[in-house]
């Protein structure tokens, strides 16, 4: 078994042993390892974000230290956190609400190991196109982008004729991009969590520092791969998504086709690592771990 399934399992054995409290939430992750154990590589992913997100939940809500230490973290962020807190999992974007009297705050997770780039959005161009104002030249070098690494996966992504376009695009619409991405224009999401699976961590910062950190960031520095994909600034990218599973009916020459969304990438590694460093925006980081 792999790294997330060896310790699970040993999470598991010592939560039955040692917390009655747990119980409730062991049998969940149980039935979760079971479902991983039959995951192709992007389920997986997702099923480590919600046990991410149910570990962290159930520490606020069970563990006085951690929660105390969540309570001073969020102040020294500058919320107005007053009396006790308590975290619940509502809706989709926002993955965890840590509450508080006369507060709500949303909090996206991204739970990390040793994966460079973690999926950040992906939907497919039509939607983009409704959200933001891409006009019909960009829109079907998008397309054409698209179908181009749809029939061949060694075919280059954004071509290089094509590039200053691109690039003069994102540019004009990087605050409105960044915003969608990262937020989905959720008024309540507010924090921004990265867990560090491989170190025991959370880093947590304010999500408008971030979302003006990366803008700012990607302003300075709009690149392009060997193979065409967008590298915006130092930590994002986007390409066609790709997965062109035979279990799939839609053909690949339909924009439809879930291969065909346009996937921007997150490093969450590269991204902490950077923010420890120049103490750019203002974080805060909890060391834990689940003994």
């Amino acid at each position: 078994m792999d790294f997330l399934g060896d310790n699970m399992y040993n999470y598991i054995a010592k939560f039955k042993s040692r917390f009655k409290h747990y119980l409730q939430l062991v049998k969940s992750i149980e039935r979760l390892l079971y479902m991983y154990e039959y995951m192709q590589r992007g389920q997986k992913a997702a099923l480590i974000g919600l046990y991410s997100e149910r570990i962290i939940i159930e520490l606020i809500n069970t563990d006085n230290q951690f929660n105390n230490l969540i309570k001073r973290c969020l102040k020294n962020l500058g919320f107005n956190i007053k009396g006790n807190i308590k975290a619940s999992k509502n809706e989709v974007k926002i993955d965890i609400y840590i509450e508080g009297k006369g507060i709500k705050i949303g909090a996206s997770i991204k739970t990390t190991s040793l994966t460079s780039f973690h999926h950040l959005d992906r939907r497919w161009l039509q939607k983009w196109r409704e959200t933001i104002n891409i006009s019909d030249d960009i829109y079907k070098i998008l397309k054409d982008a698209i179908f181009r690494k749809s029939q061949n996966r060694s075919e280059r992504f954004i071509l290089s004729s094509d590039e200053e376009k691109v690039k003069k695009f994102f540019l004009e619409h990087i605050n409105e991009i960044i915003n969608e991405i990262f937020t989905h224009s959720e008024n309540n999401l507010k924090l921004f969590i990265i867990n560090d699976r491989i170190k025991y961590k959370l880093y947590l910062y304010k999500m408008e520092d971030v979302v003006d950190f990366l803008i700012h960031n990607i302003k300075n520095k709009i690149s392009f791969s060997s193979k065409g994909i967008i590298k915006l600034g130092d930590f994002i990218t986007m390409q066609r998504k790709g997965g062109d599973g035979s279990h799939i009916s839609i053909p690949k020459t339909d924009l439809n086709h879930p291969g065909n969304q346009l996937q921007f990438k997150f490093s969450p590694i590269k991204f902490f690592e950077y923010l420890e460093k120049t103490k750019a925006i203002k974080f805060c980081i909890i060391q834990f771990k689940i003994e």
